[in-house]
């Protein structure tokens, strides 16, 4: 773009040498061309420096995107591990609104309430144990 502004620059600087008259006829065709090219060089600039403003946008969102990308593929990682299939979860429905709440295995040996992430209702959870589990106190208590 400062080639263009250059040789305006110089295009101005030969019309002026010339000594032309600017009331004639030449010398208005000359004025309208260079004030022609200089709002052509103007437009050329602002389109640059819009062209620079877009192109570091598309850097930034390029630069989260990867980072989405790498939180993707960690989380598929971790989806494709075989300690994955080895996690149990029970789901329990909301007495309140009937929401689904899962909960893993290790909550069980808390003592703490459940909370629906739904509706906030905190409730307990009783199993019925149906005689097939192995060293429950459930099935303990029945031999």
């Amino acid at each position: 773009m400062e080639n263009i502004s250059n040789q305006l620059s110089y295009l101005k600087g030969l019309i002026d040498g010339m000594n032309i008259d600017p009331e004639s006829e030449y010398g208005r065709v000359f004025e309208g061309i260079i004030n022609v090219l200089d709002e052509i060089n103007v437009s050329i600039d602002d389109m640059a420096d819009y062209q620079e403003e877009l192109a570091q946008q598309v850097d930034l969102i390029d630069d989260d995107l990867a980072v989405i990308e790498e939180e993707l593929s960690d989380e598929e990682d971790y989806e494709d591990d075989d300690d994955f299939d080895d996690f149990e979860y029970y789901e329990i429905e909301c007495p309140k609104c009937g929401c689904e709440v899962c909960l893993d295995e290790d909550f069980f040996d808390t003592d703490k309430p459940v909370t629906c992430p739904e509706c906030g209702e905190e409730f307990d959870v009783d199993f019925d144990c149906d005689g097939d589990c192995e060293g429950c106190n459930g099935c303990d208590d029945d031999e």
